[in-house]
């Protein structure tokens, strides 16, 4: 965790990105799921899609929860809209990046195996695509303004996603 080196005093605001990022996947996720219901498909074996799909959700929220965790105990915010106080690099931050991210897809992945919902599955690749032009990209032109050297050192040394 860094306490916000290369910045003495916090930024008025935060990055400017499209949207709060819950609300792309939450779009892509009620288009899937919609065009999804109209060509029903069973994918794999009940039982067993239904315990890999809730594994991979549970997956999702726990990470998502160990991120927030982190975010909480550094003293900044979650909302990405809102200034960045502190650059947390530590717990899952030392895999990837982008973990709430990551914990979202997981999530959305996890929930359209389970429900057999194979479009609903094929639409979390727009949605990425989407988060990354959208979020992940402005988002990291910020924390390099407002962090530098020490941003740009945790860029080379953590990957985006995994």
């Amino acid at each position: 965790m860094n306490d916000g080196a290369g910045s003495e005093i916090p930024p008025a605001h935060g990055p400017d990105v499209f949207t709060f990022p819950p609300v792309i996947y939450l779009t892509f996720f009620v288009i899937g799921y919609l065009t999804d219901r109209g060509f029903p498909t069973d994918i794999g074996v009940p039982l067993l899609r239904q315990v890999a799909g809730w594994s991979v959700a549970a997956l999702g929220i726990a990470l998502a929860g160990w991120a927030i965790a982190r975010f909480f105990r550094a003293g900044t915010h979650v909302d990405v809209r809102k200034p960045a106080l502190a650059l947390v690099t530590d717990g899952p931050y030392r895999i990837t990046r982008n973990p709430m991210y990551l914990a979202a897809a997981l999530l959305y992945a996890g929930v359209a195996v389970a429900w057999s919902r194979p479009i609903l599955l094929a639409s979390l690749v727009p949605c990425l695509i989407a988060v990354d032009f959208l979020i992940i990209r402005r988002e990291e032109a910020y924390l390099e303004s407002v962090f530098g050297e020490t941003y740009r050192e945790f860029q080379r040394r953590v990957r985006r996603w995994i």
